[in-house]
């Protein structure tokens, strides 16, 4: 930022600016204004933050872990960032629901860019399991970027080790970009066929607008030829693309009801996501933020929850640098495609009473 000459343009314009507000007597009326205005912000933000109204005390479903025989085997790639303002919180989400989702046996994390970069996304995600108790669950640093050298990539080896160790056991849900799953196939070019399936979040099958505000395809634009060899993998392939994400809306009602939980993981979420929750809400002017990370985490457990199409992605790389998926639907295509959640309040309800569940065991080692 400081190399950068257009940084130095806006501090000479506002120290000229400044200068000549002095100059005029009037430099105590403009801090007076811009105190004001940050002052209209900061309520307008702390209204949206907390105005969620009441709800009455939820009863969840109470879970039992399932036989450790009958849980699938899952391996999460993502890229993290809940916990840090005003950025992405659903990573953190689907990352918490997997954890407390009795049938699932979360082996493992690792780390990439997407919502942050790489060390940040690490950091985050080490930080939220350490929160929820989880300081045993491994997290693997991968990728920073597509063009890096496989070779070099811990996440990568470490997902090769994994799946060859179990093959045709683990699931694998990739939330953020695909680098680390480019690099794992270039290790082991049968990678993705000693998967038991692929889930991936990301792609838009027409312009991905919210509200009247159009939005970025920000998952397989990042490394589109990672994103081609996912699409095209030879394992089972599940993709929940931007718009199956605009039918799961976490909104005013779904936070009102989980601070009514009030175990340790519940009040940990509400805390962390109202940054974003009130940012999101104030932008799109729409009372709450898409859970896209989830839609692919429960599109594994609760697959009931989702109208599913099956199709042939023909995109070419170039169609990915923007994210664009091309489907020539048919019942034999090899791809499954999250259209949109059909069963919203199940599907809320799953989340919390995973998160519920985690954060009873907390509670019962820490009491």
């Amino acid at each position: 930022m400081f190399r950068s000459p257009w940084f130095w343009i806006v501090v000479a314009l506002i120290a000229a600016g400044v200068a000549l507000t002095a100059a005029l007597g009037v430099l105590i009326w403009l801090i007076a204004a811009i105190a004001v205005a940050i002052l209209a912000v900061l309520a307008a933000f702390l209204f949206a933050a907390y105005a969620v109204g009441r709800a009455e005390p939820l009863q969840v479903t109470s879970l039992r872990q399932a036989p450790a025989v009958d849980r699938i085997p899952v391996i999460l790639d993502c890229d993290v960032t809940t916990g840090c303002l005003f950025r992405e919180v659903s990573g953190g989400l689907a990352l918490l629901y997997l954890l407390g989702e009795p049938c699932v046996d979360l082996l493992c994390v690792t780390a990439t860019y997407g919502n942050g970069p790489v060390d940040l996304t690490r950091r985050t995600t080490r930080r939220l399991l350490d929160d929820v108790g989880r300081g045993d669950m491994p997290v693997l640093p991968g990728a920073s970027g597509p063009n890096e050298n496989a070779e070099e990539n811990g996440a990568s080896r470490h997902l090769v080790e994994a799946v060859c160790s179990r093959p045709g056991e683990i699931a694998l849900v990739a939330t953020g970009s695909l680098t680390n799953l480019k690099h794992a196939a270039a290790l082991d070019p049968d990678f993705f066929r000693k998967l038991r399936g692929l889930y991936l979040m990301g792609g838009v099958t027409e312009p991905l607008v919210w509200n009247e505000r159009r939005l970025a395809e920000l998952n397989f634009t990042l490394d589109p030829e990672a994103a081609y060899q996912a699409l095209h993998a030879e394992c089972p392939v599940t993709v929940a693309t931007g718009q199956a994400g605009l039918t799961a809306i976490f909104r005013r009602r779904q936070l009102a009801a989980l601070q009514t939980l009030g175990d340790p993981v519940s009040r940990l979420i509400a805390r962390q996501v109202r940054p974003w929750f009130a940012l999101m809400r104030l932008y799109f002017q729409d009372g709450g933020f898409a859970m896209w990370d989830s839609v692919t985490a429960l599109a594994l457990t609760h697959p009931e929850l989702f109208d599913f199409e099956q199709a042939f992605v023909t995109s070419t790389r170039d169609d990915l640098r923007t994210g664009r998926l091309i489907l020539d639907c048919s019942e034999h295509g090899p791809v499954r495609v999250v259209r949109s959640v059909r069963d919203y309040d199940s599907f809320i309800t799953a989340h919390f009473a995973a998160w519920h569940h985690l954060g009873q065991r907390i509670a019962r080692r820490n009491p």
